[in-house]
Parts: structure tokens; sequence; C-alpha cells
């Protein structure tokens, strides 16, 4: 797909997810894509002239006689070599249309298909009744994932209950999402 086609497929998504009891996928969606995509960098200083040790007389001077170089873009012994002249550097870059794409697919998938198919393996596991039980508890009839408390408010609350969601249906919408996915990275 060229970057018109995965823009509007992005859009697409946004709009289906948009006014319905999804739309929080789209707020942890977009707080993932304003943190972008850490890379590993070197900043190394710069090969300076003789002579050249005066001081820098602005901050933007001083930022000028350092470079910053691509981790990837460097071999293995000059990538060594690099490390022990620079410093090691976590910076971020912003997400490809293919990346946002691809991470709104992921988001769906993993409320869509996974969160219902742990939902169902954490009820069977609390339904089974260990030895000696008499009978006393109670059985578990839904599990509830809670977002963290440190987390900030969703737009709205979604309860999905895995046991209703036929399996034959999320089988269907996660082959749906593997044909949108194959066609986004074609």
């Amino acid at each position: 797909m060229n970057q018109f086609e995965l823009r509007r497929v992005e859009q697409q998504l946004r709009e289906a997810l948009q006014d319905t009891a999804l739309s929080w996928v789209l707020d942890d969606v977009d707080a993932a894509i304003a943190a972008g995509v850490p890379e590993e960098k070197i900043l190394r200083r710069r090969q300076q002239r003789r002579g050249d040790n005066s001081p820098a007389a602005s901050p933007a001077a001083a930022a000028a006689r350092y470079e910053v170089v691509d981790r990837s873009l460097l071999g293995l012994g000059e990538y060594e070599a690099s490390r022990k002249r620079g410093t090691l550097v976590i910076a971020t870059r912003s997400m490809t249309d293919e990346e946002r794409v691809q991470l709104l697919l992921d988001a769906v998938r993993r409320v869509l298909v996974e969160l219902p198919e742990m939902e169902m393996e954490v009820l069977k596991t609390l339904r089974t009744e260990p030895e000696g039980d008499t009978g006393n508890r109670s059985v578990a009839e839904a599990v509830v994932f809670e977002p963290d408390e440190s987390a900030r408010l969703r737009r709205s609350r979604t309860e999905f209950r895995g046991d209703r969601t036929l399996a034959e249906r999320r089988n269907h919408v996660s082959q749906l999402l593997a044909d949108v996915t194959r066609e986004v990275v074609s």
C-alpha cells in the first residue's frame, strides 16, 4: 500500500472505533503514537581541525560539535569503535503510516480476539473445583479487566464477556484482521 492508501485505512479504522464502546482504544493508540518509536543512536564528537579548541560561543555551536549516528547504519566493528568514542543514546522517531495502521490493527485484535480468549482461559481455571472442595465457594461468572489505578480516565469503559463471544466469531474477526494486515504490509 502507498502512503495515501495507508492514511485512508487509518482514518477508516479510527472512524469505525470513534463513537463506539471501543473509543478508549484510540486513546491508547494515540498515546503510543505520540511516544514514538525508540531507536538506538550513537552520540559522538565530530572530527575537529587541529588547533580548533576554542570554546563554543553559543549552545548551538556546542551542539554542532557532535553528531548523532544511527546505530543500524554502522557495521559491528564500526559500532564497537563508535561506542568507545561516543555515547549510546535512545532517541525516538515518529511512526510511519504503516506502523500506525499496524498498531491500530494490533490493538483491535487484542481487544476483540485475544482478550475474550484470555477471559475464557481464566474462567476455565477459576471454575475448576479443587480437590477436597465441599462446594462452599461461589463460581466465577465473568472476568473484568480493569485499567491500572494510575492510568488516566478513559473515555468510556467496556465490559466484554468472552463466554458470550462465540469462538467462530472470534476466529472470523481474527482472519479478517490478518487479511487486512497482509494487505497493509504488501
